[in-house]
């Protein structure tokens, strides 16, 4: 055994080589695929940098697509250090964003000064409130945060559907929304007239080193941490677990709801179906590939928002399937975690 661990670390790439071979495999992989389809790979692949990368305009696409991402993955990046598998992080957001909905519709704040802050509490805790669920239901009665998590979400998008065909709809409009949330509510674009993307994006970066903080240098983050890797001993260490386990899942949500109401309030201005994008799904794959590095949360949202903006570039000028593009940034994630594995492993 010590015999093979010593060669397969001799023959180990570095870790510059093992990503470097990671990307290369992906291009090439996906330029197979989009030969197949009758689209000319190089081609593809230009246009989706220039589409993406190419103006201030589309860079702002990109830095929009990254907000959610950044803080839904920051808020998973804490659970899954403590070994909480959070994947309900899609229904948290749906709920940040009705609840966080509905008080700005209907809360009598005329300043933005005080409007924005408020909502943007209000989202959060109603995420926070949706991970609660899934904390009390493995602490009080051991049901296992995935299974309970995963199903949460669905609850959460059926209510949301609900919420925004019934309660508030707008009475004017003939498609299920609401109406649009009052101007007071609106985050202001970035003060650049060159890029078009709302100060989410200073809130998302912001949540950066705070996460950082907490969970490398706080008392928090260091039992937490101690929790996911043998709770028994954390135990034993004087860690509450049932306590740690609330807390976590109470951040983890409240992340998503506030990436939620930030949606709203910066790019979609009203409650509707329009919000179940799945971002909480594509942030589980964020917070994975970041390797639960905070900085590597914004590396990885940027990476799969240009993934997804320049599949929707060469939709439109390749004619390329839309599933393809979909399995296109698919395999480009399964070979970052593959170059990833080796090193997990040790």
């Amino acid at each position: 055994m010590n015999m093979k661990a010593d060669l397969d670390k001799k023959f180990e790439l570095p870790a510059s080589l093992r990503w470097l071979s990671a990307i290369l495999g992906a291009l090439v992989t996906g330029g197979v695929l989009l030969a197949l389809v009758g689209a000319n790979p190089v081609t593809a692949y230009i246009e989706m940098v220039q589409g993406t990368f190419g103006s201030l305009f589309d860079l702002s696409l990109v830095l929009t697509e990254m907000v959610p991402l950044v803080i839904i993955g920051l808020g998973l990046l804490i659970a899954f250090r403590a070994r909480i598998w959070n994947i309900g992080a899609e229904g948290q957001y749906m709920f940040g964003a009705l609840l966080g909905g509905a008080f700005a519709l209907h809360a009598p704040l005329g300043t933005p000064f005080l409007a924005v802050p408020a909502v943007l509490v209000v989202g959060a805790c109603a995420g926070a409130l949706w991970g609660l669920l899934v904390a009390l239901a493995r602490v009080r009665w051991q049901v296992n945060e995935v299974i309970s998590s995963l199903l949460l979400n669905y609850v959460a998008i059926f209510v949301f559907a609900y919420a925004v065909r019934k309660p508030l709809r707008d009475p004017g409009g003939f498609k299920p929304t609401s109406e649009r949330i009052p101007d007071q509510f609106e985050l202001a674009d970035f003060p650049v007239d060159e890029i078009r993307v709302h100060i989410g994006i200073i809130l998302a970066l912001l949540l950066v080193p705070v996460v950082g903080f907490l969970v490398n240098r706080s008392p928090f983050g260091l039992r937490a941490t101690m929790f996911g890797m043998n709770p028994e001993a954390a135990q034993a260490a004087g860690v509450n677990t049932s306590r740690m386990t609330v807390r976590i899942m109470l951040l983890s949500g409240a992340f998503a709801g506030l990436a939620g109401i930030v949606q709203v309030l910066g790019s979609e201005f009203r409650l509707s179906n329009n919000l179940a994008t799945g971002y909480g799904f594509t942030a589980i794959v964020v917070a994975l590939i970041s390797r639960l590095r905070p900085v590597g949360v914004v590396i990885a949202a940027a990476l799969l928002g240009a993934l997804t903006l320049g599949g929707d570039v060469i939709q439109r000028t390749q004619q390329v399937p839309r599933v393809l593009t979909m399995v296109i940034q698919a395999i480009f994630v399964l070979f970052l975690l593959l170059a990833d594995r080796r090193k997990g492993e040790q």
